[in-house]
């Protein structure tokens, strides 16, 4: 799950995400008003994007699996690839 102040630019990303893990990943974006209403539909990690991080502490706070900030510079390019691959560095896909 990625997650950004409204989930339309952080959208774009995820089908990136997707596209780069060749279906190894499904990726959804959502706002930060709306992530709470998904997170039981069984979602593995949940990324946040640089324009929230400092929301990080509170996100971790309300939900029960790991989460960790898109790099910016990812972010800003929409490289889903460069995403893809901190995801399988971190936690070994």
């Amino acid at each position: 799950m990625l997650v950004c102040n409204a989930g339309m630019s952080t959208g774009i990303l995820a089908k990136k995400i997707e596209e780069a893990s060749d279906g190894k990943l499904e990726c959804k974006a959502y706002g930060e008003a709306e992530y709470l209403d998904h997170i039981k539909e069984g979602y593995e990690l949940l990324l946040i994007g640089p324009q929230i991080r400092h929301l990080k502490k509170q996100i971790e706070e309300s939900v029960s699996i790991p989460v960790d900030t898109i790099a910016p510079q990812y972010y800003g390019m929409m490289n889903g690839k460069g995403v893809f691959k901190e995801i399988e560095k971190k936690y070994n896909l």
